[in-house]
C-alpha cells in the first residue's frame, strides 16, 4: 500500500453495463488492482445509471466520507453530468468526480487481446488525478431574453412563434425579399393520416400572418450576419440589411411600379420556369407584403418612382448595418435541391424536358407557372408518359453528391404520381428507384398510391444509366430493371430527377461566423445525435430543421419545437451557469505582459488595467499557459499535476505503451465512435483526455517518455470546429514540441499529430495503427543499435 497522496479520501464505482462492460473485462482484476491506489472503497454494481445505482453512490459518498469519486463506466460524454449531480447531491464538489471510459475505449475495442489491462491503466490514470483535483465552482451570468433565429422556412417560422408566444423576443432573420422558405414553392403536401395532398400555402399563410402580427417577432428580411461575438447568453451580432430600395412601411402594394418596370428575370420562386419584374413581389402572401426591387437587376431607370403615389421608392438607398443582442441563436438555414447539371447523363439543362421535382411542384401549384397544369416544355402539351428518376446526387460517392439517402425524395416522388393519376387521365408515371424509403406511416401512402395508380404508375427497380434523344427527337431513358427485366429502353416526354438535399447556399459561413462544427455535407452537426439533437457544439447556438440535414416537414416542426423549448430553457431562470474551464489569472503573479493575449485562439483575453479573462468566450483550450513565463495562469481540472499523474496511472504497467492525448470535443468523442462501432486500434495505446492538444506542454512529454512511453499520439480536431486559424495554431503548437524533442535528444518520429474529424473516427484508428508500426520499427533499429 502507498502513502495516502494529498490524503484525499478517493472512491471508486465501477458499473457493468449489464453486460456490455463485464463481458470484456475481469472485473475481480480490475478491483484487486484498483485497490492498491489507496482508494477508500471500490463498489461495483449492473447499472450505475439506474436509479438504484445512483442511491449506491449516494450512500457510499455518504458512508465513506468521500472527498472525490472516480466512476469506472461509459464515456464521460454519455453520464458525466448525471454522475456529477449524484456526487452533489451525496455532499462532494460535482468536480470531484472523474469518469474513467472502460466502456467505448476498453470493452468495445475489438482485436484487444487484454482489454482488462487497458482499463486497469484507464481507472489508475483517472484515480491519481482525482488525488490532486480541487473543488470547482459554476459561476452565473445574466441572460439576454432574446432570440436570433437564422432563415424564415416553416423550420425558423415555428421556432420564431414558439419563443414568442412565451414573451421571449424574437428576430427572425431572412436573407430574401420574404419569409416562408420552400415549403411556399412545393405546391402540395401529403398527409400519411388522410391518404392526400393539401395545399401548402393554405397551411403556411396563417402562420406566416401570425409571424407579421405578433408584438414579439421582428421580421428581418434581406439581411444577413456578418459577425457574431460573446457567448451563451449574451451575443452581440452584426447584420448587414437591405438595400431597402421599396420602404415597406409606405407600400401600398398597388403594384404599379411592376407593371411600369421593364426589365424581366427568371423567376426563382417559380423555379425559374417563369419570369417576373426587377420590381416585384414573390407571392401574393408574401410577408412582408410590400413590393421590393432586386438590386441585381434593376437598372435605375426610375420609371416605377415616378408611377409610385407613396413615394415609397429610393433607387439609391445602400445596405444598413446594425447590432442585436441576443441570449441565443438558431440556425434554421434549410436546404436547397441539388442542382443537377453536373449529373450529364441525365441531359438536365441540354434538353429542355428534363426537370426536377422542385420544378414539377411549380408546375402542379394553382400559382405556378402553368397555373396547375402539367405541360411538356418542348411542346407544350399534356404528356403521356413521365419518367421520374430516384437519388440524383444521393447515396452516391461521387464528387458532387451527397453520400446518404436525402430521406424525402422517395415521398415527394410517391406524392406528384399520385397527384398526376388522379388529375391527369392519361398520362402514365414510372417511378425508376433504388430502395423505395417510406418509414413510419408514410408506407401506408405508399401502399395506397400503389393500389390506385396500378395501371398509371409503375414501379420499376434500377438506376437510370443515362436520358438521350434517339434519331427520331424521342426522348429516351436507360435502365435496367434489376429484378428480372433486364436493360429497357423507356420512350418519355418528359423526365423528372428527383434529386438530393443540400444545405442552404452560404452554409459553410456558418462555420467560421458562429464555430459550429459542420459535416462533409455542409450541414450543420448536433452535439449528440440522440441525447442533444439541437445543440450544437458552440453552447447557446441550436440548430433546427433542414439546415441540420434531410427530414420531412413533420421532422422539421418537431425539431423547431425542440430547438424552442431549450431556448426558453435557458432563458428562463435569468442567468445561466457556466462550467469552470475556462483559464483564471492570478493578479498577484501577472506582469501584464500582453503574451496570452496574442496566442488567444478566441480572442477572450483582453487587457482592461489588468489582463482579463472571458469565462464565457474562454473556450478552456489551455494554448495561453505555456506563452505565459511568470505561470500566472491556470486552467482548473487541467493543472500540470493532473496531466502528470494522469500519464503516470496510464504508464504504470509494463510493456511498452503509446500515450494518446485527444482533444474532449473532436477527437475524444471520435475514439469513442470507434468503440461504438466495434473496431480496433492498437492494443498498447492508451487515451488521455485533455481541453485540446494547445494545453499540453514540452514538459509533460519529456515527463512521459521519462516514465517509459514508447511514443505519444496528439490528436485534435479544434480546427474543424473553431475555424482554420485555431487549427493553424495547434499545428504551429506541435512543430514547437517536435522542435523541443528534438533538442532533448528525442525522435522526433516517436510524435504524431492527428487532425481529426468527428464523422471521420476511422480515420483515427487507422492513424493510430500507422503510427503502432512506426513505433515498433523505431524500436526494433534502436534495439539494434545497442
Amino acid at each position: 500500500m502507498k502513502g495516502m497522496e494529498n490524503q484525499k479520501r478517493i472512491g471508486v464505482f465501477i458499473c457493468h453495463c449489464g453486460d456490455n462492460i463485464s463481458r470484456s473485462i475481469d472485473m475481480k482484476r480490475l478491483k484487486d488492482a484498483i485497490i492498491d491506489e489507496d482508494v477508500v472503497g471500490v463498489d461495483e454494481n449492473s447499472y450505475l445509471c439506474s436509479v438504484n445505482g445512483e442511491k449506491l453512490m449516494q450512500d457510499r459518498i455518504k458512508s465513506l466520507d468521500l472527498d472525490g469519486a472516480v466512476v469506472a463506466a461509459c464515456s464521460p460524454e454519455v453520464h458525466e453530468q448525471k454522475f456529477r449531480k449524484c456526487a452533489e447531491t451525496a455532499g462532494i464538489n460535482r468536480y470531484m468526480v472523474d469518469v474513467a471510459n472502460i466502456r467505448e475505449q476498453c470493452a468495445w475495442i475489438t482485436k484487444d487481446p487484454d482489454p482488462t489491462l487497458r482499463a486497469i491503466d484507464t481507472v489508475k490514470s483517472s484515480i491519481r488525478a482525482m488525488k490532486h483535483g480541487k473543488p470547482r465552482y459554476n459561476i452565473d451570468l445574466n441572460v439576454v431574453k432574446s432570440a436570433l433565429v437564422i432563415g424564415g422556412g416553416i423550420s425558423g417560422i415555428t421556432t420564431a412563434l414558439s419563443l414568442a408566444r412565451q414573451n421571449i423576443k424574437v428576430y427572425l432573420l431572412e436573407k430574401s425579399p420574404t419569409i416562408g422558405g420552400n415549403m411556399v414553392r412545393i405546391g402540395k403536401v401529403f398527409s400519411a393520416d388522410t391518404l392526400s395532398e393539401e395545399c401548402a400555402m393554405c397551411s403556411l399563410g396563417p402562420i406566416m400572418s401570425e409571424v407579421a402580427e405578433h408584438p414579439n417577432i421582428e421580421v428581418l428580411t434581406l439581411s444577413q450576419v456578418t459577425e457574431v461575438t460573446g457567448h451563451a447568453g449574451d451575443f452581440k451580432v452584426k447584420l448587414s440589411t437591405g438595400p431597402f430600395m421599396v420602404d415597406p412601411d409606405k407600400c401600398t402594394s398597388c403594384g404599379e411600379c411592376s407593371k411600369a418596370c421593364n426589365v424581366e428575370v427568371p423567376d426563382e420562386w417559380n423555379a425559374n420556369l417563369s419570369t417576373r419584374k426587377a420590381v416585384y413581389r414573390p407571392f401574393p402572401q408574401a410577408v412582408p407584403g410590400s413590393y421590393t426591387i432586386d438590386g441585381n437587376s434593376c437598372v435605375k431607370c426610375g420609371a416605377c418612382m415616378e408611377l409610385c403615389s407613396a413615394g415609397a421608392i429610393n433607387l439609391d438607398n445602400k445596405a444598413d448595418n446594425a447590432t442585436i443582442n441576443v441570449g441565443s441563436v438558431i440556425i434554421a438555414t434549410g436546404y436547397q435541391e441539388l442542382d443537377p447539371t453536373g449529373k450529364e447523363e441525365f441531359g438536365y439543362g441540354v434538353d429542355e424536358d428534363v426537370i426536377t421535382q422542385m420544378e414539377l411542384a411549380r408546375m402542379l401549384a394553382v400559382n405556378g407557372p402553368t397555373s396547375g397544369k402539367i405541360l411538356t416544355p418542348s411542346t407544350g402539351e399534356k404528356p403521356r408518359r413521365i419518367v421520374m428518376v430516384q437519388c440524383v446526387g444521393s447515396r452516391d460517392r461521387k464528387a458532387g453528391s451527397i453520400p446518404h439517402c436525402s430521406t424525402i425524395c422517395c415521398m415527394v416522388a410517391l406524392k406528384h404520381s399520385n397527384y398526376i393519376a388522379n388529375h391527369f387521365k392519361g398520362t402514365e408515371v414510372y417511378i425508376c428507384y433504388t430502395d423505395m424509403r417510406t418509414p413510419g406511416t408514410y408506407e401506408n401512402y405508399y401502399f395506397e398510391t400503389q393500389k390506385k395508380g396500378e395501371k398509371s404508375i409503375r414501379f420499376l427497380r434500377g438506376r437510370v444509366a443515362e436520358v438521350i434523344r434517339d434519331g427520331d427527337g424521342i426522348l429516351i431513358a436507360r435502365v435496367e430493371d434489376t429484378l428480372g427485366g433486364g436493360f429497357l429502353e423507356i420512350e418519355t416526354d418528359m423526365v423528372v430527377l428527383s434529386c438530393a438535399l443540400k444545405p442552404s447556399e452560404g452554409a459553410e459561413a456558418l462555420e467560421n461566423l458562429f464555430g459550429v462544427t459542420l459535416t462533409p455535407e455542409l450541414f450543420v452537426m448536433e452535439k449528440h445525435p440522440k441525447l442533444n439533437p439541437t445543440e450544437t457544439t458552440v453552447p447557446g447556438i441550436f440548430v433546427c430543421g433542414t439546415a441540420k440535414g434531410a427530414m420531412d416537414i413533420t421532422g422539421a416542426i418537431n425539431m423547431s419545437r425542440s430547438a424552442a423549448s431549450q431556448v426558453a430553457e435557458l432563458m428562463g431562470p435569468g442567468t445561466i451557469q457556466i462550467e469552470p474551464k475556462f483559464a483564471v489569472i492570478d493578479p498577484e503573479i501577472c506582469e501584464t505582459c500582453g503574451k496570452c493575449v496574442d496566442h488567444c485562439f478566441k480572442g477572450a483575453i483582453y487587457v482592461d488595467g489588468d489582463v482579463c479573462i472571458d469565462p464565457f468566450t474562454c473556450s478552456g483550450c489551455g494554448n495561453c499557459i505555456s506563452k505565459c513565463l511568470q505561470n500566472a495562469i491556470e486552467l482548473p481540472g487541467s493543472s500540470d499535476h493532473e496531466i502528470f499523474a494522469r500519464i503516470d496511472g496510464c504508464l504504470d504497467g509494463e510493456g511498452p505503451k503509446i500515450l494518446a492525448f485527444l482533444d474532449e470535443k473532436i477527437a475524444y468523442v471520435a475514439a469513442d465512435n470507434v468503440g461504438l462501432n466495434r473496431l480496433s486500434y492498437p492494443s498498447e495505446v492508451r487515451i488521455i483526455r485533455v481541453p485540446s492538444v494547445a494545453r499540453l506542454e514540452l514538459k509533460h512529454l519529456l515527463h512521459a517518455f521519462k516514465r517509459g512511453a514508447s511514443g505519444i499520439f496528439l490528436a485534435d480536431g479544434t480546427g474543424n470546429s473553431s475555424g482554420s486559424q485555431a487549427g493553424e495554431k495547434i499545428r504551429l503548437k506541435v512543430e514547437e514540441l517536435k522542435e523541443g524533442l528534438t533538442s532533448e535528444g528525442i525522435d522526433p518520429k516517436q510524435l504524431m499529430f492527428y487532425e481529426a474529424y468527428l464523422p471521420h473516427y476511422k480515420g483515427m484508428a487507422s492513424r493510430l495503427e500507422e503510427f503502432s508500426g512506426i513505433i515498433k520499427q523505431t524500436r526494433t533499429k534502436n534495439d539494434l543499435k545497442h
